[in-house]
């Protein structure tokens, strides 16, 4: 399967192998090379109310790979110089989102639930709250 590019610095999209048959479908994650870090942390997302948001922060060093397990959502993603909007609704494909970019996902469909695979433990003294914060540091690290 070829993969769309993305403008963003530091974000790309990853093929999530598969299988399906009468009985469903099978989706992996492999922690190889392609993935790009190994995995500290596993968290999820799920229960979103409507009309709600999750995120709207950057990292200064964590990686994540996000993939939706079931429903859809946006995600916003800005390094500071570019933006731009993607849609999360397929469970063969994960976006990898590098560190110093700042992300909002949104516009959750009903029974969403994402996953995410972070390269780092939770500290939140690496996280960038302030978007006029986060551009002023990813400007510095252009």
């Amino acid at each position: 399967m070829t993969l769309p590019s993305l403008k963003t610095r530091h974000c790309r999209w990853l093929s999530v192998p598969g299988k399906s048959d009468t009985r469903g479908s099978i989706n992996f994650l492999e922690f190889d090379q392609e993935l790009g870090f190994a995995p500290r942390r596993l968290f999820w997302l799920h229960g979103i109310a409507p009309g709600q948001w999750r995120g709207r922060h950057g990292h200064r060093e964590s990686h994540l790979v996000t993939l939706v397990m079931n429903g859809s959502c946006r995600v916003l993603l800005d390094d500071g110089s570019v933006s731009e909007t993607v849609s999360l609704d397929d469970p063969g494909r994960a976006l990898h989102i590098g560190p110093m970019v700042w992300h909002e996902l949104t516009d959750f469909a009903p029974q969403t639930a994402i996953l995410v695979v972070a390269s780092t433990l939770y500290d939140e003294g690496e996280y960038l709250r302030d978007y006029e914060a986060f551009k002023r540091e990813a400007a510095r690290g252009a």
